[in-house]
């Protein structure tokens, strides 16, 4: 599926997030500091990203807490 998608140009829904997110967050939290975010901008980027409402609020926060928009990459378990 992944080959077929590389050849047509399309991008997957979680590449699309993966991409977007650190972008939408930024803007959030230039709302924010402007005193402008209220949660219709909350929800329009958690629509626009197909996630939950309290899933942007805790990127949020994460970014607020660590200073960057960039998701932090959880540590994986591997069998080696």
């Amino acid at each position: 599926m992944e080959a077929a998608s590389e050849q047509t140009g399309m991008v997957s829904l979680g590449d699309r997030r993966e991409l977007l997110r650190p972008v939408a967050v930024a803007r959030l939290l230039e709302r924010r500091a402007a005193g402008e975010l209220s949660t219709a901008h909350v929800r329009l980027v958690a629509r626009s990203l197909d996630v939950s409402v309290r899933t942007v609020w805790r990127w949020l926060a994460r970014a607020q807490e660590t200073g960057s928009a960039v998701p932090v990459r959880r540590a994986r378990f591997e069998v080696t």
